[in-house]
């Protein structure tokens, strides 16, 4: 017996200590796939240069859509969104991005929105926006006027706005309520956009809805 208890014991030993690098490989598989899981959700937040990645947040009043989806309050908004407010009145939307400032924008706007850590850009196709910029943050919006911007240094109001693919036109119906025609006021509205203020002076609107000139 004397002499095969140490045999026993060292047996003995080496099963605990097999026990012991079980428990310890398998306590620890989860963890790491955790590790990795995590890094995956915080590389969504991050450029690939590993910087963090500005995002924006929407706030919407009224019919707004975002890259051709129907947009709520509190979307994120990414660079390159194409943001688009239904032309009527009350329809509205805001994009705010934290301390470098918002871009608000009016009923019939579309919007390419682009920016990063100290732009704020982007093109505007139809309608008209008012950038709120803060300190070095530059401003460089796209038109067909051509392009609207400012140099960072100081804090900036920018409203923006361009006459192409002119929308949001009131209308009005003719006596018999077969067609429609444009009111004085908004001929009146297109034609300055068009540079025809002389001409915009001198359109009047008959009793019956159709629209005259002086001359005629």
């Amino acid at each position: 017996m004397q002499y095969r208890m140490p045999n026993r014991r060292k047996y003995l030993m080496r099963a605990l200590a097999l026990m012991v690098c079980v428990t310890m490989v398998s306590g620890t598989a989860p963890l790491a796939g955790a590790e990795k899981a995590d890094s995956k959700n915080v590389s969504k937040n991050v450029n690939k240069d590993g910087a963090p990645q500005v995002v924006g947040q929407l706030t919407v009043y009224g019919s707004v859509t975002v890259n051709d989806k129907k947009a709520i309050s509190g979307t994120t908004i990414f660079t390159d969104s194409k943001i688009k407010v239904a032309c009527a009145k009350g329809n509205r939307a805001i994009v705010t991005l934290g301390a470098m400032g918002r871009v608000e924008l009016n009923p019939g706007t579309h919007y390419v929105i682009r920016f990063s850590d100290s732009l704020i850009g982007g093109d505007l196709v139809e309608g008209n926006i008012l950038v709120n910029s803060s300190p070095g943050v530059k401003v460089s919006i796209n038109s067909a006027e051509g392009v609207t911007a400012t140099d960072g240094q100081e804090a900036a109001v920018v409203p923006v706005r361009t006459q192409r693919g002119v929308r949001c036109v009131p209308m009005v119906m003719t006596s018999s309520g077969s067609t429609a025609a444009l009111n004085s006021a908004a001929i009146a509205a297109i034609l300055l956009g068009a540079g025809g203020a002389a001409v915009a002076g001198a359109v009047v609107s008959t009793d019956n809805g159709s629209v005259v000139s002086p001359s005629n």
